[in-house]
C-alpha cells in the first residue's frame, strides 16, 4: 500500500475542517456533519490520487413501515434504545427502531438539519458497521416522559479507501413528544473538539 495515498487521505481528513464554520469548533460539536465532510474530502483527495472512486454501500430501499409504537413507559423505550445501540450499532448502522420515532423527527448537527430517511440513508453511506464499534457507557441512560439520553464512545471506521477509524464519545439527546412518547428530534454532544477526531485516524 503507497504511503502517498495514506498521507493524502489523513491529510485531507485534518484539512476537512476548515471548511467548517467557527461555532462547530467549540464545544458540543455534532458527529455527522463533520465527518461527512471529512470523508467526502477524504475520498476525493484519494480519488484523484489512486484514479477510482470511493466504493460506497448502497443505501437500502426504506422498509414497509410498521405501526409506531406510541406512548410507551420508560422502561419500555429504555430497552429499544439499548438494543438499538448495543445490538444493532444504530449510532454506525443507522439500524434504528424507526417505530419509536416521529416520521417528523429531525436529526442537527452543525452544518444541517436531516430529516429520518436522509439521516439513514446518509449514516449508512459514511460507515462501515463492521468495522465500527459503539458503545453504551453503563449505568448513564435515563429516560423520562419528555427526553432520553445516554453517554457513548465509538470507533467509526469511515467507508472509504483505505477504511480510517476515528474514536470519540459524547452524549445523545432523544427528545419526546409528551402526547405520543415518540422521539421527535437527535442531538448528539461531543466531548472532544473536531481536530482532536480527526488527528485519531488509524488506517487499515
Amino acid at each position: 500500500m503507497s504511503s502517498i495515498p495514506l498521507f493524502l487521505l489523513f491529510l485531507s481528513l485534518v484539512c476537512a475542517v476548515q471548511a467548517l464554520s467557527p461555532s462547530s469548533m467549540e464545544s458540543g460539536v455534532s458527529r455527522r456533519g463533520m465527518l461527512q465532510q471529512g470523508a467526502s474530502s477524504a475520498a476525493a483527495v484519494v480519488a484523484a490520487s489512486a484514479g477510482f472512486l470511493p466504493s460506497v454501500a448502497s443505501a437500502t430501499a426504506t422498509a414497509e413501515q410498521k405501526p409506531k409504537l406510541t406512548n410507551l413507559s420508560n422502561a419500555e423505550l429504555s430497552k429499544i434504545i439499548t438494543e438499538d445501540v448495543t445490538t444493532r450499532q444504530f449510532l454506525a448502522s443507522a439500524d434504528l427502531t424507526r417505530e419509536i420515532y416521529d416520521e417528523s423527527a429531525m436529526f442537527t448537527d452543525e452544518i444541517d438539519t436531516y430529516t429520518l430517511d436522509k439521516w439513514i440513508k446518509g449514516t449508512k453511506k459514511l460507515f462501515v458497521p463492521s468495522k465500527s464499534e459503539v458503545t453504551l457507557i453503563p449505568d448513564t441512560l435515563k429516560v423520562t416522559d419528555s427526553e432520553a439520553s445516554f453517554r457513548f464512545s465509538e470507533y467509526l471506521c469511515f467507508n472509504i479507501p483505505f477504511k480510517p477509524v476515528v474514536y470519540l464519545s459524547g452524549t445523545l439527546i432523544l427528545k419526546r413528544d409528551t402526547s405520543t412518547g415518540l422521539i421527535t428530534s437527535y442531538q448528539e454532544k461531543w466531548d472532544q473538539d473536531v481536530n482532536t477526531v480527526l488527528k485519531s485516524a488509524k488506517f487499515g
